[in-house]
Formats: structure tokens, sequence, C-alpha cells
């Protein structure tokens, strides 16, 4: 990020780590281990401890630029409250509060672990309403969930980006 601000960027937008605790893909493989911890949501709370210990190191990090750049903007796009967002506001969303942690894409099963073929391929089943759920495949979120999160995190931001 130095070389970008040195290269003359006046305005930054850093992204934070996802719970990834609650994603399908890291659910897929907690689910074997019969010592996980879960959340109210389901989520694996060790691996959200991490992301979010992770989180909070690089807005230290963030704290340190900005004293080294006063006159660079740098803002933190705070992807791990967005998302739990999502979690806890999914009926307002519109999301499927029987399958928040289910991907729309994949073989039906827990949490659609480890396909033999991607998600787009040949015969790879998909959900009939992308728009109801927050997991596209196991580790990417559908549009929809893109959406709301980016409205939750240019609110916060604070920035107008009609301009």
């Amino acid at each position: 990020m130095k070389e970008l601000i040195q290269l003359g960027a006046s305005q930054v937008v850093v992204p934070g780590n996802f719970p990834l605790g609650c994603f399908p893909a890291f659910l897929g493989i907690a689910r074997r281990n019969g010592s996980t911890t879960y959340d109210d949501f389901g989520c694996v709370k060790s691996l959200n401890d991490l992301t979010r210990y992770e989180n909070d190191d690089l807005q230290g990090d963030l704290n340190s630029l900005r004293n080294e750049f006063p006159n660079t903007i740098i803002l933190y796009a705070d992807y791990y409250n967005a998302f739990l967002s999502l979690l806890r506001q999914a009926t307002t969303f519109g999301f499927d509060t029987e399958k928040l942690l289910k991907p729309c894409c994949g073989d039906d099963g827990v949490y659609n672990p480890l396909l033999p073929t991607f998600c787009g391929g040949l015969g790879v089943p998909v959900c009939p309403n992308p728009n109801v759920r927050i997991h596209w495949d196991g580790i990417h979120l559908t549009q929809e969930a893109y959406r709301r999160m980016s409205d939750i995190i240019i609110g916060n931001l604070g920035i107008n980006c009609t301009q």
C-alpha cells in the first residue's frame, strides 16, 4: 500500500476479512472435527476469532499508515461485521433463514464441500432463486449478498458513491 500512496494514490479503501468460520467451505472441513465449537449462527468460533484478530491487526497497520501519510485518506471496509449484519438481518433482507450457511450451488449436501466439478459446470445443480441465499458456493457470496454488503459498507464509511 505504501507503494500505491507513493505513486500518488490519495484515497485508498482496504477491505478486512470475512468471518471465514461462516463460509461453507470451512464449515465442511470443521464438521469433520468433533471438538469444533459453533456460535449462535452455526459458524466456527475459533476461525472467526482468528479472523477478527487478523482484522484488528490490519486496522493497527492502517493507523500506522495514516500517521505516516496524513494527506492520504485510508478507509477500512469492515467485511467482517457487514457479513454478520447479513446473518442478523436475514429476514429483513429477504434471505432464506433456514439456509443461511448453505450455498446455492452444489450437490445439496450439508455444506456442499469439495465438489468434483465447480459451480457452473455441466450437471452441477443450482438453487431456484439465488437472491434468497447468502452463499453462492463454498467461498463466494451471491450477487444479492454482495449488494447488501456493499450498501452496509458504503453506509458505514460515510462516502457518497453517486458523484
